[in-house]
């Protein structure tokens, strides 16, 4: 049985980096060929009580995410407001949903919190699940 380093592959999507209230960002685009299912973690500094965070997944057939789509959108809510949150956003990347995904997001914190993304993901090799299906 593989240790979950050895099962995952880790990518930075976003650097750590301050980002002010109603700013939007977007991490780095990552290549989920091949990917059978890809998690992005949203890391924040604390927001302050009742403060939320608003994550979009976006899905693109470019590399550079021109042309990207929304897939889905969430709003966490720290109710707490005193320690560091991560927003945990999963998808299972189909043939029509693009290429290439990224995380953008805002929060509404009365100020400036640092913030960063990570991706994960299985890239493991699985065999279709129908034995008579061409995988290209």
């Amino acid at each position: 049985m593989n240790r979950i380093n050895e099962a995952l592959v880790f990518q930075t999507a976003l650097a750590p980096q301050s980002v002010e209230a109603s700013t939007e960002k977007t991490s780095d685009y990552i290549d989920v060929s091949g990917v059978e299912e890809i998690v992005f973690l949203v890391s924040a500094a604390p927001l302050g009580s009742n403060k939320s965070l608003t994550v979009t997944l976006l899905a693109s057939d470019e590399s550079d995410g021109s042309g990207a789509e929304e897939v889905e959108t969430a709003t966490f809510t720290d109710t707490v407001g005193t320690i560091p949150q991560t927003a945990v956003v999963s998808c299972r990347p189909g043939a029509l949903s693009g290429r290439y995904m990224a995380v953008k997001f805002q929060h509404d914190g009365a100020a400036a919190v640092v913030c960063g993304v990570v991706a994960a993901a299985n890239t493991m090799y699985l065999p279709a699940a129908n034995g008579w299906t061409l995988v290209v």
